[in-house]
């Protein structure tokens, strides 16, 4: 596969779910302290990647769970953000001027933090109550696999996930299956970035638990790693706008998830099908999840969609773009 090392990507899986007895005991110390609700607190891709996991938790669990850019809550506060609250936090650098700037503000305040962090000795380490290392060199999946024993464990201790142990067993074989996915995703990841790579204009859309997946992938890859206009709507609001964009040569890319919103993903593909010449659907049921119930796919759904597109279809758009991953005008190149 297209810059990829298998070797490294499986070895990052086994550091990923060695971390789970740190976890679930991080997740004990909390339950025993006693918390009222839960905030996801961060910015860009890792706020993203929190917004699945809340819908997720709206539909599992009772627990108020919030999420809230990094650099807003600083400044406005939220009365439902106490001590004892549960912050949860993310950054692969450990040093995201928004995020460790709220981490502090945070503990300043008294709130309790836990937060994955990638970089060790990192501002963000220093200002958290808890750390859970992300040991991983890249993969966001992996701290999908983090956050989902954390907070589903959190959930599990109030006695509202009790197929927990099962899932938690059966998520160390998720690695497996995405590399499968990867495998078959390949080819049409070359085609999607060789067809579509120059394109002026393109529409991303998803729902629900793939709406992180579609802004994340939409600004964090495409918009601030290739300088690529996109715009991304939420299968639920496209039709009160965006779909006034769709002509039969513009681009619509749709992700879709596995839980009960699929069905507005359905409503979107039934309407692009007839106005543009240019719809790509991405399904994630069209990759197995060997030795993983099925009750547990709409979950695991956005990791899928992430190691097909974070991943494989980024690498391709960077084959065709000539334009590194890496290369930036402005994000970390001065003070602003």
């Amino acid at each position: 596969m297209l810059k990829f090392d298998e070797n490294v990507y499986l070895e990052n899986a086994r550091l990923t779910y060695e971390t789970r007895d740190e976890i679930e005991k991080v997740a004990d110390e909390i339950t025993q302290q006693g918390f009222k609700n839960i905030f996801f607190i961060s910015v860009g891709g890792s706020i993203s990647l929190m917004w699945p996991i809340q819908e997720m938790l709206k539909q599992m669990t009772d627990i108020p769970v919030f999420s809230e850019q990094a650099g807003e809550i600083i400044l406005t506060g939220h009365k439902q953000l106490t001590k004892d609250s549960i912050v949860v936090m993310a950054s692969k650098s450990g040093d995201t001027k928004e995020t460790v700037a709220a981490a502090e503000w945070c503990k300043e305040q008294g709130y309790r933090v836990v937060s994955l962090v990638g970089t060790p000795n990192t501002p963000l380490e220093k200002a958290s109550h808890w750390v859970i290392p992300n040991k991983a060199k890249n993969g966001v999946e992996f701290e999908y696999m983090q956050l989902f024993m954390l907070l589903f464990k959190l959930v599990h201790n109030k006695g509202q996930f009790p197929a927990y142990q099962k899932f938690a067993d059966q998520l160390e074989k998720l690695p497996e299956n995405l590399l499968r996915a990867k495998e078959k995703f390949e080819p049409i990841a070359d085609e999607i970035a060789k067809t579509y790579h120059k394109e002026n204009y393109n529409i991303w859309i998803g729902d629900g638990e793939m709406w992180g997946e579609v802004y994340l992938f939409s600004m964090c890859i495409l918009e601030e790693m290739q300088w690529v206009r996109t715009k991304a709507v939420s299968s639920s609001e496209f039709f009160h706008g965006t779909l006034e964009l769709v002509e039969e040569d513009v681009p619509v890319f749709l992700v879709k998830g596995e839980g009960k919103r699929r069905i507005l993903d359905d409503r979107v593909e039934k309407f692009c099908q007839q106005y543009t010449k240019k719809l790509v659907v991405i399904d994630t049921k069209d990759y197995e999840l060997n030795g993983i119930d099925d009750e547990f796919r709409w979950i695991l759904a956005p990791t899928i969609s992430s190691t097909l597109l974070v991943d494989r279809l980024a690498r391709y758009y960077e084959k065709y773009t000539g334009h590194d991953l890496d290369m930036r005008r402005y994000y970390r190149q001065f003070d602003y």
